[in-house]
């Protein structure tokens, strides 16, 4: 589906609009479109970054380093 709107742009991103369409050889829309999913992929990348960074750590200081997974299974309670 595609739907119609208007933006109102001073005439400095007009005319860079018209350059990148005319350079890229595509329509204006298509251009713009393009940079906004670009953007939202960035976005989400660093959404997922930031999560990531969240939870890095939380682990840290559960499990010893000098705890190997056979000193484990025979301590365990099996």
């Amino acid at each position: 589906m595609t739907i119609r709107k208007n933006f109102t742009m001073s005439e400095n991103i007009v005319s860079d609009l018209e350059f990148l369409a005319n350079s890229m050889h595509k329509k204006q829309s298509q251009v713009i479109q393009e940079l906004i999913q670009e953007k939202m992929k960035t976005l989400e990348k660093e959404k997922k970054i930031e999560a990531l960074e969240r939870i890095s750590g939380m682990f840290t200081g559960k499990i010893s380093e000098e705890t190997s997974i056979q000193t484990s299974k025979a301590n365990s309670d099996n």
